[in-house]
């Protein structure tokens, strides 16, 4: 029995290390890349992705490493790329000088082996600007549990919430409302224990927000402190909430690991309103889980598509414009596969719209601030401090045309900052 046993674990080890048949295009590493600036240069860097295999050769995965790389670029969004210079596989770096692309670049990388695949590399793109004035902003305190912030379009209140865990498996998310002068705290007041996503109407005098043990959309007077709610039977699915610029209705979205949908329901009562069907996740395009905005006009309404085509599973996320009249989707940012561009918010005067996105590196997920044109379509990237990273869980917020507020993590540290543009 034992003989059996050892001649079934020999022929297992034995059919495990026989390399299998390998698509030739899929034998060349990945390469990450990565893009920062300088004063006078577009600064390169890249590293193979590798993979740990406990066989040799290792089935199924890229084992072949690179002979050359052809590093190619555009200066514009969505190509075309041309090439620029070839390097041997052993550098891992390149430097472009901003008067050759000019006021962007987009790079990627074509590994030269036999058998490449066409592009091996995510496209990465930064913009040349000045370096933004940025400092942290004190309207919400200094706790790093503390989230959702908005603020008056006068500046006098803000609202957060956070999450506090009072024992095993029970926790709250106490939601306040603040007085402010000169952007800092000088009162709060509890709205409720159970809030989440929090929005001030365009006058300031009412805060709605979702709250799954009161089921539905709560609108807060601030100054009576009265509570209306509006039904809504998945409202612990609300991902996104945002009032129209009449203060008549709201705009949310309900999204969840199976599916999306976008709504609209009326502030003095009724049912929501569908805008979308529901969009399944495995679906070629669906509405992501992040925040929405409602244009000033009241033509649009801003949220985070992802999409990926039939011939290419590589994934693309950009930002969308979906009529609220429910005449579905009105206008894509189409951009490059592997970017993920997130949480929009339009400028007051409706001129700019800004959101966060990973196109300066997109492997590592990390995220920067960036402002898109809606007259030109041109996009750039917000030069902040080094070391100030955004997060992708807080949507951009607009402190009057000029200046934009960000959730960002410092030295380890998360916080609430602005910056000049």
């Amino acid at each position: 029995m034992k003989r059996l046993l050892l001649i079934l674990i020999l022929a297992t080890l034995s059919n495990s290390c026989k390399e299998k048949a390998i698509d030739p295009s899929k034998r060349v590493r990945p390469v990450s890349l990565k893009i920062t600036t300088s004063a006078a240069s577009y600064d390169l860097s890249w590293e193979e992705i590798r993979i740990v295999c406990i066989t040799t050769p290792c089935p199924d995965v890229a084992d072949v490493e690179a002979e050359k790389y052809e590093i190619q670029f555009s200066d514009s969004e969505l190509g075309p790329f041309q090439a620029y210079k070839t390097v041997d596989a052993g550098q891992k770096s390149i430097s472009i000088p901003v008067a050759v692309p000019g006021e962007q670049l987009v790079a990627r990388i074509i590994s030269k082996a036999e058998g490449a695949p066409p592009v091996n590399s995510n496209p990465v793109m930064a913009t040349k600007g000045f370096l933004s004035q940025s400092a942290y902003y004190p309207a919400f305190g200094t706790s790093g549990d503390l989230t959702g912030g908005d603020v008056t379009p006068d500046g006098r209140k803000a609202t957060y919430f956070s999450f506090i865990e009072e024992g095993p498996g029970q926790s709250v998310s106490p939601l306040h409302v603040a007085e402010l002068e000169y952007e800092r705290i000088v009162s709060t007041k509890l709205v409720t224990r159970q809030g989440r996503t929090a929005k001030f109407s365009k006058d300031g005098l009412q805060l709605a927000y979702s709250a799954e043990t009161e089921n539905g959309l709560i609108i807060y007077d601030i100054v009576s402190g009265r509570k209306q709610t509006l039904p809504v039977t998945n409202a612990g699915k609300i991902q996104g909430l945002e009032w129209s610029p009449d203060s008549k209705w709201l705009a949310f979205l309900t999204a969840s690991d199976e599916e999306s949908r976008l709504w609209k329901i009326a502030v003095s009562g009724g049912a929501a309103i569908p805008l979308t069907p529901p969009l399944s996740v495995r679906r070629a395009k669906h509405i992501r889980q992040a925040d929405i905005d409602w244009s000033p006009d009241g033509q649009f309404i801003a949220t985070s598509t992802a999409q990926t085509e039939n011939t290419d599973k590589q994934w693309r996320t950009a930002i969308s414009f979906y009529s609220p009249e429910g005449n579905g989707e009105l206008k894509y940012f189409e951009t490059q596969p592997g970017w993920i561009d997130t949480n929009p918010a339009f400028s007051p005067d409706g001129k700019l719209l800004a959101f966060l996105s990973t196109r300066t590196d997109p492997s590592a997920r990390s995220y920067s601030l960036w402002v898109r044109s809606l007259a030109t379509g041109k996009a750039r990237r917000i030069e902040l401090l080094p070391g100030l990273i955004p997060s992708n869980d807080y949507v951009p917020h607009w402190l009057g045309n000029e200046r934009l507020m960000f959730m960002a993590t410092q030295q380890d540290k998360r916080g609430y900052f602005t910056v000049f543009l």
